[in-house]
């Protein structure tokens, strides 16, 4: 639904920006995107995800503060991509690690429990931790999944330093702003999440549309018609407050 939706919206001359926080270069999700539509990619205009941001910034390490090249992977192997070509290395050691690295959880049905131990180590270590996006939460075929954001979020509660690459990191929006033509002046902004995507849309200063079939499905229901009032109680809640909502992006 969402790529037609997206097809649809070429077809009336409006250009696409995708921005996402997944930890894939830029290569991966075109492959994925291709498996569901190859003529879509005709329509979009730029996509922008943390990962390949990441793999441009560590190309000068000393930029994002980065001591050492040296780094262990606490989550999934594939996000280990943002390396390639780079000067760093992996270590199955983490007693040997100059920074612990994480782009996504292993599993979908990871918990943070799963993390603790490691986690606490790394701060007993005095590691840094590098994160890939800033989501607490993610939606994968109808579940809410942990977030590599919450495992950093925990690390940081136990007095570790965190540094992340993601929404609502204002260097990716910058960048997926200048993406647009100069003709264009309008944007609307289209997420599940108040925390990364609506105040992503803060930043650009783009009218906003929250999808409530997304990582809030558990508060704002999963009706096909969404609940106007949950929504502004929520959005009070973060004190962001979209200007539309919808279930899921359809034509």
């Amino acid at each position: 639904e969402a790529l037609h939706a997206l097809s649809k919206s070429a077809e009336m001359s409006k250009e696409i920006v995708i921005l996402s926080n997944s930890s894939l270069r830029v290569r991966e999700v075109v492959d994925i995107i291709e498996t569901g539509s190859k003529e879509i990619l005709k329509n979009i205009k730029a996509i922008i995800t943390a990962g390949e941001l990441l793999h441009y910034m560590l190309k000068n390490p000393d930029k994002m503060g980065l001591k050492g090249n040296i780094y262990y992977n606490l989550g999934a192997n594939s996000a280990v991509s943002v390396f390639d070509g780079l000067d760093f290395a992996e270590t199955k050691d983490m007693s040997k690690a100059d920074f612990v690295f994480m782009g996504s959880v292993k599993e979908d049905n990871d918990t943070l429990e799963k993390y603790t131990d490691k986690l606490e180590y790394a701060a007993s270590l005095g590691l840094d931790f590098l994160c890939v996006g800033n989501d607490v939460a993610t939606y994968k075929n109808g579940e809410i999944c942990l977030g590599s954001g919450a495992v950093a979020e925990q690390y940081a509660l136990l007095g570790g330093r965190v540094i992340t690459m993601g929404k609502p990191n204002k260097q990716m929006i910058d960048y997926a702003k200048e993406c647009f033509s100069d003709k264009f002046a309008n944007f609307i902004f289209i997420g599940d999440s108040f925390t990364t995507d609506m105040k992503s849309a803060n930043v650009l200063a783009a009218d906003m549309v929250l999808i409530s079939k997304g990582i809030h499905v558990n508060f704002l229901g999963e009706g096909y018609i969404p609940d106007v009032e949950k929504t502004r109680n929520m959005a009070q809640d973060y004190e962001i407050y979209p200007d539309y909502v919808m279930s899921g992006l359809r034509w």
